[in-house]
């Protein structure tokens, strides 16, 4: 009988070859939840976005509802949120308003830069 030459050892995996296997594996799960926390946070900038163009929408919507004679400038303030409306008379014509509102957040005050701005134009 001639003998069959073995080409590899069957005792197991090298300790090289684990290594490298470990450190693959951490490197792809590194990128991973690197991406999760960068997708996170843009789904909390979107969410404080979102919340304020509704809150804008909703000043602009009372605006709508309480007629144009009684339309004038107010300033409010909504959990994290600064609401600032702004009443232009006779701008751009007679007989017209410009409202413009603007919503801040993080803080919620003027001086922050994350900020949402409508503007609209009411007739009499």
């Amino acid at each position: 009988m001639q003998k069959i030459l073995k080409l590899h050892n069957d005792k197991g995996f090298l300790m090289i070859e684990v290594i490298l296997a470990i450190a693959i594996i951490a490197v792809g799960l590194f990128a991973v939840m690197s991406l999760a926390t960068v997708v996170i946070k843009g789904n909390t900038q979107s969410k404080k976005v979102t919340t304020a163009i509704t809150l804008a929408q909703d000043k602009m919507e009372y605006f709508k509802g309480i007629g144009y004679d009684n339309i004038s400038g107010t300033y409010t303030v909504s959990n994290d949120y600064y609401l600032e409306a702004l009443v232009q008379n006779n701008i751009p014509g007679t007989n017209t308003k410009t409202v413009t509102v603007d919503v801040y957040w993080n803080p919620g005050t003027t001086t922050s830069s994350h900020k949402v701005t409508l503007q609209t134009i009411f007739a009499k």
